[in-house]
C-alpha cells in the first residue's frame, strides 16, 4: 500500500517513525531543528497528531519568520500514508515556500505505519484518522476513524487545490 501510494515519490527519501524519534533526539543534543509537519485535514488531526509535530500552516509562519532557520533544518510532512505528504515535499522542493538553498526533505511514512511502529501519539492518544477504509489498517489497539465516500468526495475540492498549489509533477 505504501509503495503504490508514493510511487511518485520515489526520488525522496521516507522517514520511519524511528527515524524521526531518532532525528529529534539528535535535534535535542544540538543537532539540526526537525519540523514534523501534519498536512491532514484538521478533522484528521484532532483525532491525533504525531508527539513534536505542527500543522502545515504552522509551519508555513515558521517560514516566513524564520527562513534561514528552516533551511537548515529537516522538513518532515507526514498524512496517513505518505501521498499528501509526498506532495508537499515536492512543494518544499520546489522552492514556492522557501528561498532556493539545500532543504532537506523527507517523506513522513504515515500515522498508519506510525502506529504499527511507534506506537504511541501525542498526548497518549490511541485513535488515529485513516483517511479512507482502503488505508484503515492500523496497528492493533488503535481506534480508527475514516472519512465516508461522501466526505472524500466533498475533500475532493481541497485535495485539487492543494496538487495546484504544491506544484505537482505528473
Amino acid at each position: 500500500l505504501l509503495r503504490r501510494c508514493t510511487a511518485s515519490f520515489v526520488d525522496i527519501p521516507l522517514a520511519s517513525g524511528h527515524e524521526v524519534l531518532r532525528l529529534q533526539e539528535e535535534s535535542r543534543n544540538g543537532g539540526p531543528a526537525v519540523f514534523l509537519i501534519d498536512v491532514r485535514d484538521v478533522a484528521e488531526q484532532t483525532c491525533s497528531m504525531l508527539p513534536g509535530a505542527i500543522t502545515a500552516a504552522t509551519f508555513e509562519r515558521e517560514c516566513l519568520a524564520r527562513p534561514e532557520e528552516v533551511l537548515r533544518s529537516i522538513c518532515i510532512p507526514y498524512c496517513t500514508i505518505g501521498f499528501r505528504s509526498g506532495m508537499y515535499c515536492r512543494r518544499l522542493l520546489s522552492g514556492s515556500l522557501l528561498p532556493a538553498g539545500p532543504v532537506d526533505v523527507r517523506n513522513g511514512e504515515g500515522v498508519v505505519l506510525w502506529s504499527h511502529d511507534v506506537g504511541r501519539f501525542a498526548d497518549g492518544a490511541k485513535q488515529l484518522h485513516c483517511y479512507g477504509a482502503e488505508w484503515d489498517v492500523a496497528a492493533e489497539g488503535f481506534s480508527t476513524s475514516v472519512y465516508t465516500r461522501g466526505e472524500q468526495v466533498g475533500a475532493l475540492p481541497r485535495f485539487v487545490q492543494s496538487v495546484f498549489s504544491y506544484g505537482m509533477a505528473w
